[in-house]
């Protein structure tokens, strides 16, 4: 096994549930993985900047790819970026406003700048949503907003659910009326993500894969829900987590311990000892 690239998903995988993970212990594996030539990707449905604030420390040595797959940054640049044409968010804008709006759900906007909410969000619905979102702006009419107006390319159109909702009968229902061209996926968190089809984290993986000539069988991937199950396919190391949704362990060959037991970091530690024994055996 050689292992040239980990991308982990966040919430429910790398993250525990209280939103923290073992900085020190990670940021001593993060050196030795950069001396072993591994590449570490944090692969998430949230914000960007959300998740370079996670990684403060190293943030500029790593990939990240936020908004399951639709914007990928390298060692602090844009490498691709995924926007819903106008024609398609609108017909999606109108979805939501005819059948998944308020006080069924709420809508978030996602760009690569900010994330927006409307002007109308209550300051509870508000707060959650910047736990995810470090750059949450709040607009006039969300359902009418583009690209243009914004400024700011639009990736991703979120349906937060109420909780109270029956969450997979609202989400078959969004799939069913989406345009061909558009496709959601599970987010976690009772949130449905509707982006263009075919992106996900897996085609985020595969613009670093060409950038840095990575095959699939040097992937190790982390997921625990249906928009990790691209990623944790591609790859005979692909990891979902004990704590995963179905779909996930399905898709996966491999179990790590649950997030809350920082499986992720376990996995890590065993990745980096076979990678050293490997260097000593042909020194």
């Amino acid at each position: 096994m050689t292992i040239k690239m980990i991308a982990v998903d966040m919430d429910g995988t790398f993250l525990r549930d209280d939103d923290q993970y073992d900085v020190r212990r990670f940021n001593q594996q993060f050196a030795k993985l950069r001396q072993l030539g591994i590449r570490f990707v944090a692969a998430s449905g949230s914000q960007r900047q959300r998740l370079q604030s996670k990684f403060s420390a190293v943030a500029d040595q790593m990939d990240f790819i936020s908004e399951n797959g639709s914007i990928v940054y390298s060692d602090g640049q844009l490498l691709a970026v995924e926007t819903i044409p106008q024609e398609l968010l609108q017909q999606v804008q109108q979805l939501v406003k005819t059948d998944f709006n308020v006080p069924l759900a709420t809508t978030v906007v996602s760009g690569a700048r900010s994330a927006y909410v409307d002007q109308q969000e209550s300051p509870t619905i508000f707060k959650i949503k910047q736990r995810y979102y470090n750059e949450l702006t709040r607009v006039d009419h969300i359902l009418d907003v583009s690209s243009r107006r914004l400024d700011d390319p639009i990736v991703k159109l979120g349906i937060w659910f109420n909780a109270d909702v029956d969450f997979a009968a609202q989400t078959k229902r969004v799939k069913q009326a989406l345009p061909a061209k558009l496709e959601s996926l599970a987010s976690g968190f009772n949130t449905e993500l509707i982006g263009l089809r075919g992106v996900n984290k897996r085609t985020g993986i595969a613009h670093l894969q060409a950038k840095y000539r990575i095959q699939d069988d040097e992937v190790m991937t982390f997921g625990d829900n249906e928009n990790d199950v691209a990623m944790l396919e591609m790859t005979p190391y692909g990891y979902a987590m004990q704590n995963a949704h179905q779909s996930a362990k399905a898709a996966a060959h491999h179990l790590a311990p649950d997030n809350n037991r920082d499986g992720v970091l376990d996995v890590i530690d065993q990745v980096i000892a076979d990678a050293q024994e490997d260097e000593e055996q042909t020194a």
